[in-house]
């Protein structure tokens, strides 16, 4: 009986030390995860500002418009192709639906095919945000 109650403790014994070493490591592989996403440096381009009329109506878009990417070698070839970041900007904004643009969900439509369209159009992985410092739709 003795050597059940031993064999049973130590089971347990094992059993609770592999938890323990699991989570232990769990915990420092995701925080290390975690603090490799917050320390990714991220560079500001500054693409302009931008005045146009919207589709087909009588609507206007003004507005200063800011890319946020991850590699800053990116900025420098975004300086060279200022030229295909203006025209990409100004083909979404005017295909997009003035009333739908006055609205957070709008907004945030418009900054995903905007980061989608320049990612395709730049051939880069790293935009992670645009950001509107100015922004009036009439």
């Amino acid at each position: 009986m003795n050597t059940k109650k031993i064999m049973i403790f130590s089971i347990i014994g094992f059993i609770i030390s592999l938890l323990i070493f699991a989570g232990t490591l769990y915990f420092v592989y995701f925080k290390d995860s975690d603090k490799s996403q917050k320390d990714l440096k991220r560079f500001n381009y500054d693409a302009g500002q931008f005045s146009t009329n919207m589709g087909d109506s009588n609507h206007y878009f003004k507005g200063k418009i800011v890319i946020e990417v991850t590699d800053k070698e990116d900025i420098e070839i975004m300086t060279q192709k200022n030229v295909i970041i203006r025209d990409t900007i100004l083909k979404v904004i005017i295909s997009q639906d003035p009333e739908k643009m006055t609205s957070n969900e709008g907004l945030d439509k418009l900054e995903r095919e905007l980061i989608s369209n320049l990612s395709t159009n730049l051939d880069f992985k790293s935009i992670k945000n645009v950001y509107f410092t100015d922004y009036i739709v009439q």
